[in-house]
């Protein structure tokens, strides 16, 4: 083994990082994931934009709109939980305050009664700004309780993380959905269109006969696999060589339930391709792949959607350059950074109740 492609969620993620620090193994994930640290995780790379430029996007969006008080809907695990503690950080950096955390049991626990009873709470409260970071099971379960309690109405404010983006991908806006959805803000990672991305989703629907779908993971997913391959062809053009070495001291250790270490062994030319794989420089489907001084994806952005009717109105972007744009960021990484408040600009929104006034 010389490298790790994909585990799902923190819990794994830093089960497989501890296993890839203890076996000098690059592990790339290409999932949304909180901040693991490079000195925690040395061998871990995270391939997409993490939770903090979420976070900070999603703060960004309520100083924007000028709310005060808001509340987070969040499943509670470790995952999740994250996000959510430096969201408050970033509404505390804005004056802006969380003012009540509405926790979810786990993905594998939870049911409709649960749900029920946290939006029973959550409408209970002052703030009417809701944002909700979840998974594709929990989230859409969410919003269908909320309107059966009158909460997806006008008055109301709804953010919804990536989780969303990822659902109507998979499910698209039914009538069902639609009434459901309604006026929903809700972010997913921007992906600037290039011939080459539309190459390859012509390759791939020949490929599949349109019967398997592409969404935004699968084009991370290919990147990092790329990202890999040109890791290990550098890594052998410059005389590096696959061998192991085994170490007592990791024979014993059980970092994943079940697996014994013992079973693995060191991959001497590890540092070597951790190096190659951080000094990537390629275009990829997904745009400019490379990655900052502190491991960090170049050029984190996302796309700021509305569910208008059975449609997704763009509103506008986020970037970690500008800030919330109407202009692609592409556009404007040429430019110098300005992030001050009068060069912040969304499109009109359309809120739940179908209004375009902004909720108080």
């Amino acid at each position: 083994m010389v490298a790790v492609i994909g585990p799902y969620g923190t819990v794994m993620g830093h089960a497989f990082s501890s296993l890839g620090s203890e076996l000098q193994v690059p592990v790339l994930s290409y999932t949304s994931l909180d901040v693991l640290s490079p000195l925690q995780y040395p061998y871990h790379i995270q391939t997409a934009p993490n939770d903090l430029y979420q976070m900070t996007a999603i703060a960004e969006m309520i100083s924007y709109f000028s709310y005060r008080e808001v509340t987070a809907i969040y499943t509670d695990d470790e995952q999740y939980r994250n996000g959510i503690y430096k969201l408050g950080e970033l509404l505390s950096q804005k004056r802006r305050k969380l003012s009540y955390k509405a926790t979810l049991p786990p993905v594998s626990r939870v049911t409709w009664q649960d749900i029920y009873n946290v939006l029973v709470k959550v409408r209970s409260m002052e703030s009417r700004v809701v944002v909700v970071h979840t998974c594709l099971k929990t989230g859409p379960l969410v919003f269908e309780i909320a309107k059966r309690l009158g909460m997806t109405k006008k008055g109301y404010v709804w953010i919804a993380t990536t989780w969303l983006s990822t659902f109507l991908e998979s499910d698209g806006i039914s009538s069902e959905n639609a009434s459901v959805l309604q006026g929903i803000l809700a972010l997913q990672p921007h992906i600037p269109e290039s011939n080459k991305k539309r190459e390859f989703e012509r390759r791939w629907k020949n490929l599949s006969n349109g019967s398997v779908g592409l969404n935004l993971d699968g084009l991370y997913a290919y990147d990092t696999v790329q990202m890999v391959a040109h890791a290990l062809d550098k890594f052998f053009n410059e005389g590096g060589k696959v061998s192991f070495t085994n170490e007592s001291h990791i024979s014993g250790l059980k970092i994943i339930k079940g697996w014994t270490l013992g079973a693995f062994r060191i991959f001497d030319g590890g540092k070597q391709l951790l190096t190659n794989l951080l000094q990537t420089n390629m275009s990829g489907l997904t745009g400019p792949v490379g990655f900052n001084p502190d491991r960090s994806v170049i050029h984190p952005s996302y796309d700021i959607v509305n569910v208008v009717g059975n449609q997704i109105s763009l509103l506008g972007y986020w970037s970690n350059h500008s800030g919330l744009s109407v202009q692609s960021p592409e556009t404007l990484y040429a430019k110098p950074s300005n992030r001050s408040s009068s060069n912040q600009h969304l499109t009109s929104v359309v809120w739940p109740g179908n209004t375009t006034d902004r909720p108080r």
